[in-house]
Protein backbone atom coordinates (compact mmCIF):
# COMPACT_ATOMS: atom_id res chain seq x y z
CA UNK A 1 0.00 0.00 0.00
CA UNK A 2 2.65 2.53 1.01
CA UNK A 3 5.64 2.74 -1.24
CA UNK A 4 9.18 3.76 -0.48
CA UNK A 5 10.81 6.03 -3.03
CA UNK A 6 13.71 4.22 -4.66
CA UNK A 7 16.85 5.97 -5.88
CA UNK A 8 16.61 6.06 -9.64
CA UNK A 9 18.76 7.85 -12.20
CA UNK A 10 16.60 9.44 -14.84
CA UNK A 11 17.92 10.92 -18.05
CA UNK A 12 15.19 12.97 -19.67
CA UNK A 13 15.10 16.25 -21.58
CA UNK A 14 13.10 19.18 -20.29
CA UNK A 15 9.93 19.53 -22.31
CA UNK A 16 9.88 22.57 -24.56
CA UNK A 17 6.99 24.97 -24.97
CA UNK A 18 6.36 23.55 -28.42
CA UNK A 19 6.10 20.02 -27.04
CA UNK A 20 3.69 21.18 -24.35
CA UNK A 21 1.50 22.82 -26.97
CA UNK A 22 1.54 19.69 -29.11
CA UNK A 23 0.48 17.73 -26.05
CA UNK A 24 -2.89 19.47 -26.02
CA UNK A 25 -3.36 19.87 -29.77
CA UNK A 26 -4.08 16.26 -30.70
CA UNK A 27 -6.88 15.89 -33.23
CA UNK A 28 -9.64 14.01 -31.43
CA UNK A 29 -12.00 12.02 -33.64
CA UNK A 30 -13.55 9.57 -31.16
CA UNK A 31 -17.34 9.71 -31.25
CA UNK A 32 -18.27 7.97 -28.00
CA UNK A 33 -16.79 7.14 -24.60
CA UNK A 34 -16.65 3.42 -25.38
CA UNK A 35 -14.07 4.00 -28.12
CA UNK A 36 -12.05 6.58 -26.17
CA UNK A 37 -8.60 5.09 -25.34
CA UNK A 38 -7.11 5.18 -21.84
CA UNK A 39 -4.86 8.13 -22.73
CA UNK A 40 -7.86 10.03 -24.11
CA UNK A 41 -6.96 12.70 -26.66
CA UNK A 42 -3.27 12.88 -25.84
CA UNK A 43 -0.14 12.06 -27.76
CA UNK A 44 1.39 8.78 -26.63
CA UNK A 45 4.33 9.23 -24.27
CA UNK A 46 3.48 12.80 -23.27
CA UNK A 47 2.78 14.16 -19.77
CA UNK A 48 -0.89 14.55 -20.66
CA UNK A 49 -1.04 10.89 -21.71
CA UNK A 50 0.38 9.87 -18.31
CA UNK A 51 -2.12 12.10 -16.50
CA UNK A 52 -5.09 10.84 -18.50
CA UNK A 53 -4.09 7.23 -17.99
CA UNK A 54 -3.92 7.70 -14.21
CA UNK A 55 -7.36 9.31 -14.20
CA UNK A 56 -8.70 6.16 -15.82
CA UNK A 57 -6.77 3.61 -13.71
CA UNK A 58 -9.12 1.72 -11.40
CA UNK A 59 -6.85 -0.99 -9.95
CA UNK A 60 -6.78 -1.01 -6.13
CA UNK A 61 -4.98 -3.15 -3.55
CA UNK A 62 -6.13 -4.20 -0.09
CA UNK A 63 -8.19 -2.03 2.25
CA UNK A 64 -8.20 1.76 1.96
CA UNK A 65 -5.95 3.80 4.21
CA UNK A 66 -7.65 6.68 5.99
CA UNK A 67 -6.50 10.06 4.77
CA UNK A 68 -7.47 13.37 6.36
CA UNK A 69 -7.69 16.92 5.08
CA UNK A 70 -4.60 17.78 7.11
CA UNK A 71 -2.82 14.86 5.39
CA UNK A 72 -3.80 16.28 2.00
CA UNK A 73 -2.43 19.67 3.03
CA UNK A 74 0.81 18.04 4.19
CA UNK A 75 1.13 16.19 0.87
CA UNK A 76 0.63 19.45 -1.01
CA UNK A 77 3.33 21.09 1.12
CA UNK A 78 5.69 18.16 0.54
CA UNK A 79 5.27 18.32 -3.25
CA UNK A 80 5.62 22.10 -3.27
CA UNK A 81 8.96 21.75 -1.52
CA UNK A 82 10.15 19.14 -4.02
CA UNK A 83 9.10 21.23 -7.01
CA UNK A 84 10.37 24.48 -5.50
CA UNK A 85 8.24 26.47 -7.98
CA UNK A 86 10.33 25.31 -10.94
CA UNK A 87 11.66 22.25 -12.74
CA UNK A 88 11.96 18.94 -10.91
CA UNK A 89 15.64 18.27 -10.30
CA UNK A 90 16.83 14.71 -9.64
CA UNK A 91 20.55 14.11 -9.17
CA UNK A 92 21.27 17.50 -10.76
CA UNK A 93 19.20 16.72 -13.87
CA UNK A 94 16.28 19.03 -14.72
CA UNK A 95 13.41 16.75 -15.59
CA UNK A 96 10.16 18.59 -16.11
CA UNK A 97 8.09 21.56 -15.03
CA UNK A 98 5.30 21.58 -12.44
CA UNK A 99 2.69 21.33 -15.18
CA UNK A 100 4.57 18.90 -17.44
CA UNK A 101 5.26 15.86 -15.32
CA UNK A 102 5.79 12.79 -17.47
CA UNK A 103 5.52 9.24 -16.19
CA UNK A 104 9.03 8.57 -14.84
CA UNK A 105 9.34 11.71 -12.67
CA UNK A 106 5.80 11.17 -11.30
CA UNK A 107 6.78 7.74 -10.02
CA UNK A 108 9.82 9.14 -8.25
CA UNK A 109 8.62 12.50 -7.00
CA UNK A 110 5.15 11.40 -5.92
CA UNK A 111 6.22 8.34 -3.92
CA UNK A 112 6.76 8.05 -0.18
CA UNK A 113 5.49 11.54 0.62
CA UNK A 114 5.16 12.36 4.30
CA UNK A 115 2.02 13.45 6.15
CA UNK A 116 3.02 13.48 9.80
CA UNK A 117 3.91 9.93 10.76
CA UNK A 118 2.15 8.54 7.67
CA UNK A 119 3.42 8.03 4.15
CA UNK A 120 1.47 8.18 0.88
CA UNK A 121 2.17 7.70 -2.82
CA UNK A 122 0.15 8.55 -5.88
CA UNK A 123 -2.09 5.60 -6.70
CA UNK A 124 -2.65 4.57 -3.08
CA UNK A 125 -6.14 3.30 -2.19
CA UNK A 126 -7.46 5.83 0.33
CA UNK A 127 -10.62 6.80 2.22
CA UNK A 128 -11.79 10.32 3.10
CA UNK A 129 -14.83 11.52 5.04
CA UNK A 130 -16.43 14.94 4.77
CA UNK A 131 -19.25 16.93 3.18
CA UNK A 132 -20.00 18.15 -0.32
CA UNK A 133 -19.11 21.85 -0.41
CA UNK A 134 -22.22 24.01 -0.21
CA UNK A 135 -20.50 26.97 -1.90
CA UNK A 136 -20.04 27.66 -4.77
CA UNK A 137 -20.69 25.00 -7.42
CA UNK A 138 -22.79 21.85 -7.15
CA UNK A 139 -21.36 18.52 -8.35
CA UNK A 140 -21.17 18.73 -12.13
CA UNK A 141 -19.71 17.04 -15.22
CA UNK A 142 -16.37 18.36 -16.49
CA UNK A 143 -17.27 18.34 -20.16
CA UNK A 144 -14.86 18.44 -23.07
CA UNK A 145 -11.77 17.15 -21.22
CA UNK A 146 -8.94 15.41 -23.05
CA UNK A 147 -9.20 12.34 -20.79
CA UNK A 148 -12.69 11.65 -22.14
CA UNK A 149 -11.84 12.49 -25.75
CA UNK A 150 -13.32 15.99 -25.50
CA UNK A 151 -16.87 14.65 -25.59
CA UNK A 152 -19.49 17.13 -24.41
CA UNK A 153 -22.40 14.98 -23.21
CA UNK A 154 -22.89 14.48 -19.45
CA UNK A 155 -22.74 10.63 -19.43
CA UNK A 156 -19.30 10.71 -21.10
CA UNK A 157 -17.58 12.94 -18.57
CA UNK A 158 -16.19 12.88 -15.03
CA UNK A 159 -18.32 14.21 -12.18
CA UNK A 160 -16.38 16.91 -10.34
CA UNK A 161 -17.23 16.96 -6.61
CA UNK A 162 -15.64 19.16 -3.95
CA UNK A 163 -15.40 17.66 -0.45
CA UNK A 164 -14.87 19.81 2.65
CA UNK A 165 -14.07 18.81 6.26
CA UNK A 166 -17.13 20.49 7.81
CA UNK A 167 -20.74 21.24 6.91
CA UNK A 168 -21.58 24.26 4.76
CA UNK A 169 -18.00 24.58 3.56
CA UNK A 170 -16.60 26.68 0.77
CA UNK A 171 -14.81 24.90 -2.10
CA UNK A 172 -11.58 26.71 -1.21
CA UNK A 173 -11.59 24.72 2.06
CA UNK A 174 -11.90 21.41 0.24
CA UNK A 175 -10.43 19.01 -2.29
CA UNK A 176 -11.75 17.48 -5.48
CA UNK A 177 -12.89 13.90 -5.98
CA UNK A 178 -14.12 12.52 -9.30
CA UNK A 179 -16.46 9.82 -10.57
CA UNK A 180 -15.44 8.62 -14.02
CA UNK A 181 -18.01 7.65 -16.69
CA UNK A 182 -16.45 4.20 -17.09
CA UNK A 183 -17.52 3.23 -13.54
CA UNK A 184 -20.37 0.64 -13.54
CA UNK A 185 -22.38 2.69 -11.03
CA UNK A 186 -22.21 5.68 -13.35
CA UNK A 187 -23.27 3.56 -16.29
CA UNK A 188 -26.34 2.16 -14.52
CA UNK A 189 -27.13 5.54 -12.91
CA UNK A 190 -26.64 4.27 -9.36
CA UNK A 191 -24.39 7.30 -9.07
CA UNK A 192 -26.09 10.37 -10.52
CA UNK A 193 -26.12 14.13 -10.13
CA UNK A 194 -29.60 14.21 -8.58
CA UNK A 195 -28.41 12.13 -5.63
CA UNK A 196 -25.22 14.15 -5.26
CA UNK A 197 -27.06 17.47 -5.32
CA UNK A 198 -29.53 16.20 -2.70
CA UNK A 199 -26.62 15.22 -0.46
CA UNK A 200 -25.16 18.68 -0.98
CA UNK A 201 -28.44 20.44 -0.18
CA UNK A 202 -29.01 18.39 3.01
CA UNK A 203 -25.32 18.51 3.95
CA UNK A 204 -25.21 14.81 4.70
CA UNK A 205 -21.83 13.36 5.60
CA UNK A 206 -20.13 11.24 2.96
CA UNK A 207 -17.31 8.70 2.93
CA UNK A 208 -15.42 8.10 -0.28
CA UNK A 209 -12.81 5.58 -1.39
CA UNK A 210 -10.57 5.62 -4.44
CA UNK A 211 -7.11 6.21 -5.85
CA UNK A 212 -4.92 9.10 -4.72
CA UNK A 213 -4.12 11.28 -7.74
CA UNK A 214 -1.98 14.41 -8.24
CA UNK A 215 -3.58 16.86 -10.67
CA UNK A 216 -0.41 18.34 -12.20
CA UNK A 217 -2.43 20.29 -14.78
CA UNK A 218 -3.54 22.75 -12.10
CA UNK A 219 -2.44 24.56 -8.97
CA UNK A 220 -4.21 25.20 -5.64
CA UNK A 221 -6.82 27.95 -5.67
CA UNK A 222 -7.55 29.10 -2.12
CA UNK A 223 -8.89 32.53 -3.10
CA UNK A 224 -11.17 31.61 -5.99
CA UNK A 225 -9.22 33.97 -8.23
CA UNK A 226 -6.57 31.67 -9.75
CA UNK A 227 -7.81 31.68 -13.32
CA UNK A 228 -9.16 28.38 -14.61
CA UNK A 229 -7.97 26.42 -11.58
CA UNK A 230 -10.77 24.77 -9.56
CA UNK A 231 -11.24 26.16 -6.05
CA UNK A 232 -9.41 23.92 -3.54
CA UNK A 233 -6.50 24.08 -1.12
CA UNK A 234 -4.68 21.04 -2.52
CA UNK A 235 -4.43 19.57 -6.02
CA UNK A 236 -4.27 16.07 -4.58
CA UNK A 237 -7.52 14.35 -5.60
CA UNK A 238 -9.24 11.02 -5.07
CA UNK A 239 -9.68 10.12 -8.70
CA UNK A 240 -11.20 7.83 -9.79
CA UNK A 241 -13.63 6.94 -7.02
CA UNK A 242 -14.21 3.27 -6.31
CA UNK A 243 -16.90 3.65 -3.62
CA UNK A 244 -19.15 6.43 -2.32
CA UNK A 245 -21.15 6.20 0.91
CA UNK A 246 -23.69 8.56 2.45
CA UNK A 247 -24.83 8.90 6.08
CA UNK A 248 -28.64 9.22 5.81
CA UNK A 249 -29.23 9.57 9.56
CA UNK A 250 -26.69 12.35 9.99
CA UNK A 251 -24.88 10.31 12.65
CA UNK A 252 -22.61 7.47 11.52
CA UNK A 253 -19.69 5.80 13.26
CA UNK A 254 -16.55 4.72 11.44
CA UNK A 255 -18.11 1.44 10.29
CA UNK A 256 -21.86 1.70 10.87
CA UNK A 257 -24.76 3.68 9.48
CA UNK A 258 -23.35 4.24 6.00
CA UNK A 259 -25.32 3.53 2.84
CA UNK A 260 -23.68 2.92 -0.54
CA UNK A 261 -24.74 5.70 -2.91
CA UNK A 262 -25.93 3.21 -5.53
CA UNK A 263 -28.33 1.69 -2.94
CA UNK A 264 -29.54 4.99 -1.47
CA UNK A 265 -32.62 6.84 -2.62
CA UNK A 266 -33.15 10.48 -1.61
Amino acid sequence: MRTKALPVTVTLLVLSVVAAQADTAVNCTFKNIGSCPKIGCAKSGTPLAATNSLKRTTAINGSPAEISFSDLQALQTDVDKKFANGPIVIKGQKISSYRSMNAAPRTIVLSGLKAGSKSFSEGDFVELSGFIASKKLPPHPNTGESVNCKLKDEPSNDYHINITPAKNGNETEGVVVEMIPQNPHRKNKGWDLTKLKTIQEKQLQVKIQGRLFFDSEHKPNTTGNAGGNPRRFSIWEIHPLAAFFVCPSGSCSKNTGWKALEDWEP
